[in-house]
């Protein structure tokens, strides 16, 4: 996988998603959206399950009742904004192919991620708060920092030999609230994060976004939607391109302890599901991921999900050997990854793959010369013009030669 730079990732844990059984509406929180969406439990369920008819006309009812009685609607009148925020959201539900899932301990759950060594590792602090993710070279460091637990921005660092420089605020963003849980893919542009804010469903949602070059900015981030965020907490999205896996959190139909980590295979662009022809139900099913195992597939998408599904038995089995001795990965085909030249059995496979470790590294050098030179040296256009199209060119040759050795190795007898 290509790399722009590393970094170090550190941020805040999530506040679990809590049901209440009490049916009378509480006294509205200083933050509402750090709450369950109502004091009423059936509400909350209908909300969950993306039933918003139900849940919209049983709000409506109770407002009705409540104003009978002189009393507060604003629960209820909450309730029926969120059905409308969600209604609109089911017209732009992602086709997702959900691999595998599993629940886990919350305090935990980080270990469900299996990340390899290229991409880096995430770390759970001893505070169980903190969550920290860390690529290979520690070059960048971007921190949540705030002064209370609802006020945390994204800071950007650099780490230069062993001391972190000062650190800036990372602007473009346009979220108001609590940001966390970011991941930043090795490319440098892409950006994933989560946040709690009250434009947002509830709790965490995560976000997506990219760099700017031109401007040195992030583009506003878009939320995600559905079936990635739901009510609950949603968050720590991780993509390894080497693999086409990703990973994503949520407490959604989980107790206070467990969250479950779903396994999904990363889409190249936003495939929405037609709203006017799906079954209203089998949409809400798939927008809320509800009962994995029974979500209806496409042939196509059966067949993506039988090849992800041995990528990912590969990669779990390669947390047994984490520790050993290897001087590479290169993924070859499904069933098997190379880690050294001996690996390989042609030896022109072997030839071609140490040009295609050299030129890997070299990538790596320059996406760090980059990044560097467009934090330091943002006026120097031409440089960063000149330095953007070697990698250009760099980016295309690995990948020829990528090509190349699986071509070359998988066509001995």
């Amino acid at each position: 996988m290509k790399k722009i730079l590393s970094c170090l990732i550190v941020c805040a844990a999530v506040t679990a998603y809590a049901q209440s059984d009490s049916i009378v509406p509480a006294a509205p929180p200083a933050y509402p959206y750090l709450t369950p969406i109502s004091s009423m439990k059936e509400l909350n369920e209908n909300v969950m399950s993306l039933n918003f008819g139900k849940a919209a006309t049983d709000a409506k009812k109770l407002a009705a009742t409540a104003k009978r009685r002189r009393e507060s609607t604003a629960d209820f009148d909450r309730i029926a904004e969120i059905c409308r925020k969600g209604e609109s959201g089911l017209r732009g539900v992602d086709r997702v192919t959900i691999v595998d899932s599993v629940v886990v301990d919350k305090t935990d759950f980080l270990k469900a991620y299996p990340l390899s060594e290229d991409l880096g590792a995430l770390i759970l602090s001893k505070r169980g708060d903190i969550v920290q993710y860390q690529t290979q070279l520690n070059g960048m460091v971007l921190q949540p920092e705030g002064t209370d637990s609802t006020d945390l921005q994204i800071v950007r660092y650099y780490q230069e030999e062993g001391h972190l420089t000062e650190g800036t605020i990372i602007e473009g963003l346009g979220i108001d609230g609590d940001i966390n849980y970011p991941f930043l893919m090795p490319d440098g542009q892409t950006f994933y994060f989560a946040a709690r804010s009250e434009n947002g469903y509830g709790n965490y949602d995560l976000y997506a976004t990219r760099y700017d070059s031109d401007s040195k900015r992030f583009y506003q981030a878009e939320n995600m939607g559905f079936p990635y965020n739901s009510y609950a907490n949603d968050y720590m999205l991780v993509i390894d391109e080497t693999v086409n896996l990703g990973w994503f959190a949520s407490d959604r139909y989980q107790p206070a302890s467990k969250v479950c980590i779903y396994t999904f295979i990363p889409n190249e662009s936003r495939q929405t599901i037609d709203y006017e022809t799906t079954d209203l139900d089998e949409l809400c099913a798939m927008a809320s991921l509800q009962s994995i195992a029974t979500l209806p597939l496409t042939d196509e998408q059966k067949q993506t999900k039988t090849q992800a599904r041995k990528r990912l038995s590969t990669v779990n089995s390669q947390r047994s050997t984490h520790n050993s001795q290897r001087d590479f990965e290169f993924i070859l085909n499904d069933d098997k990854t190379c880690y050294t030249l001996a690996d390989f059995t042609s030896a022109n496979a072997k030839k071609l793959c140490s040009e295609w470790v050299q030129k890997s590294k070299n990538l790596v050098t320059l996406n760090e010369q980059l990044q560097k030179m467009r934090e330091t040296s943002p006026s120097s256009r031409q440089q960063i013009l000149n330095l953007e199209n070697r990698i250009i060119e760099l980016q295309a040759e690995v990948h020829n030669i990528e090509k190349n050795i699986r071509k070359t190795e998988l066509s001995q007898p």
